[in-house]
């Protein structure tokens, strides 16, 4: 029974990796303050000291954006860190 139960557990937890590994060396593009941006895919949000960070994983991807919302006693200013793909530069 205990081989049974054993040869079940390894056959279920089995992972393949749907994605390639993280790039060494990845391409970012810097948009401050940007008027209109759209992305698919999962969203994380931290609110912490006074600031609002904002990560979006794309879907079907691995690339990560991240949008950073503030205000340093002043206007609200935001800056978004989008992630390529070395063939979109």
């Amino acid at each position: 029974m205990v081989s049974s139960i054993k040869r079940m557990t390894e056959d279920f937890y089995r992972v393949v990796a749907s994605y390639p590994p993280r790039r060494n060396y990845p391409l970012y593009k810097y948009h401050n303050n940007p008027e209109k941006w759209h992305m698919n895919g999962t969203v994380l949000v931290e609110c912490k000291d006074g600031r609002v960070d904002i990560k979006i994983f794309e879907k079907d991807s691995i690339n990560t954006h991240h949008l950073e919302v503030y205000s340093d006693d002043g206007p609200v200013m935001a800056r978004l860190t989008e992630e390529l793909d070395p063939v979109q530069e």
